[in-house]
């Protein structure tokens, strides 16, 4: 008897058969992927701000905002107190406040300098200040200065 009608049915793929292993990836893909590399790369490699400079980055937008309660626990005992005095406070983060924003904090202490000691830059929109760092045995802020650089106006 014969068969009337369409034969068995069958998938064709464009290309003459199914893609195997050594498939050609298309440009979009490639783009996609490359993309992608690129970004986890830069992610991975760029400058982060290491533990020091971000305490400090702490310490300074907390002066700016005259709040110095969200970094209160990273001072020791002794120097809390100078935290409680508003109007010295106060006083520092109006200066602050009249450089601008506050872009970065960067870490250039000296490679000799003592354990604890610690140097910072500190830029702004209109100024770049120093900001001087000393840490106690217990990794708590004992002292903390910030200030225009001493070669201002020279």
């Amino acid at each position: 008897m014969k068969q009337v009608g369409p034969g068995p049915a069958t998938t064709a793929l464009p290309g003459g058969g199914a893609p195997g292993p050594g498939a050609r990836r298309s440009p979009q893909t490639i783009w996609v992927v490359v993309i992608v590399v690129v970004t986890a790369g830069w992610l991975l490699l760029r400058p982060h701000e290491n533990k020091t400079e971000q305490l400090a980055t702490a310490v300074t937008q907390a002066i700016i905002k005259n709040d110095m309660r969200p970094v209160e626990k990273d001072f020791n005992a002794l120097a809390r107190p100078e935290l409680e005095n508003r109007g010295r406070v106060g006083r520092l983060s109006d200066q602050l406040v009249a450089l601008g924003a506050l872009k970065s904090v960067k870490e250039d202490t000296a490679k000799d300098a003592p354990a604890g000691v610690h140097h910072f830059v500190a830029q702004f929109d209109k100024a770049t200040w120093v900001e001087d760092l000393k840490t106690d045995a217990d990794g708590k802020i004992s002292a903390f200065e910030i200030h225009p650089p001493d070669n201002a106006g020279k």
